[in-house]
């Protein structure tokens, strides 16, 4: 039974989230190509925006004494753990669905395939900045590249698992 001919919507929605997951790991590749002023610059906008909504909650949190150490962990948390959880999200629901309709024993093989890929485009991020002027390609960072994305995978498998626990019990039902 081919479930993509029976099923339109499915189709679609494989379709749509493997183009989301194609858009948001070229965006995490080509981010890493950045040379370091441009990385600054990225990081900074989204440091800019932060700062300016927090100031604006609590006024002076974010001062000139504490701006370097908000933008690191706006950095890590934002850039590296924040790109990699919905990479991990996007990258492991397009893979469930494909791998689903293609064999019965999907489970183990959408794990290593979904944390392969993990893996490899943590590592290649950061092999990548070897490379590029005023950036360094970061040990650490590849850990929390990789837990964002462990973290995404994590989220997909519990939904997976809650969806399928659910259409047992409604099978036992009927």
């Amino acid at each position: 039974m081919n479930i993509f001919k029976e099923n339109k919507r499915y189709f679609i929605a494989v379709i749509i989230l493997t183009s989301l997951a194609v858009i948001v790991n070229v965006f995490i590749i080509v981010q890493s190509c950045l040379n370091g002023a441009r990385s600054t610059e990225s990081s900074g906008f989204v440091v800019n925006l932060l700062k300016s909504i927090i100031n604006g909650i609590s006024p002076n949190v974010i001062n000139d004494g504490n701006i370097e150490t908000f933008s690191g962990v706006i950095r890590k948390l934002v850039g590296h753990f924040g790109l990699f959880l919905v990479s991990g999200l996007l990258t492991s629901s397009a893979l469930y669905l494909w791998i689903k309709e293609l064999s019965w024993y999907k489970n183990y093989r959408f794990l290593c395939i979904s944390l392969g890929f993990g893996f490899l485009l943590a590592g290649l991020t950061e092999i990548i900045q070897l490379f590029v002027p005023n950036r360094s390609g970061q040990f650490t960072d590849v850990l929390i590249d990789f837990s964002g994305y462990i973290l995404g995978l994590g989220i997909i498998v519990l939904i997976a698992f809650l969806v399928y626990r659910h259409n047992k019990k409604k099978e036992i039902k009927e």
